[in-house]
């Protein structure tokens, strides 16, 4: 049984290959942006500095890793979407998964070409999302400087980057020979 949990800033790709590899592995995918979609439903645009916007981030980790635990405990694999910014959500996945004898792989998103990433950012303004998904590049540079020191930590699992510049199938053929091999 496996627990994947995606990591990766925003636009870098992770949650289309989460969508495409739950598809083609038939897992669920929890996507935290689902939850905070609703804990910010009123809401202009939240500052990421701002109390309630980090109690809501916490809280809509809180709530896909418990979702996420009631999949394992009923024998399904399953995919959480999220950026794993801190080291505590990636200690909430290595309890779940331990708790509930699950393989925790952390499959790690980037897109290193920047024309690519801001172009991938700049389309999101034309879909209807809410306002805390990042949509302009700006935006997205103020995220990665905010959080650059806390996402950076130590991973002891199952860890694999996925360069998303590559076709989606490409990158979810590698994801999952990666996962039959490991």
């Amino acid at each position: 049984m496996w627990l994947i949990v995606m990591k990766g800033p925003p636009g870098s790709g992770k949650s289309t290959i989460a969508r495409a590899l739950s598809r083609r592995l038939c897992y669920p995918l929890i996507d935290k942006d689902d939850i905070l979609d609703i804990l910010h439903r009123d809401e202009q645009v939240p500052d990421v500095l701002d109390n309630n916007a980090q109690l809501a981030s916490g809280l809509s980790y809180d709530v896909m890793f418990h979702v996420a635990r009631r999949q394992l405990l009923q024998g399904l694999s399953v995919i959480c979407d999220s950026p794993l910014t801190s080291i505590i959500g990636y200690r909430q996945a290595q309890t779940i998964a331990a708790e509930n004898r699950a393989t925790l792989a952390i499959v790690e998103c980037c897109c290193p070409d920047t024309t690519q990433w801001s172009q991938r950012i700049d389309a999101r303004k034309m879909l209807s999302l809410p306002p805390h998904h990042q949509t302009d590049w700006h935006a997205v540079q103020s995220y990665l400087s905010y959080n650059r020191s806390e996402s950076s930590y130590p991973i002891t699992h199952l860890h694999l980057m996925t360069d998303t510049t590559n076709p989606l199938e490409q990158c979810v053929d590698t994801i999952v020979n990666w996962l039959e091999m490991s």
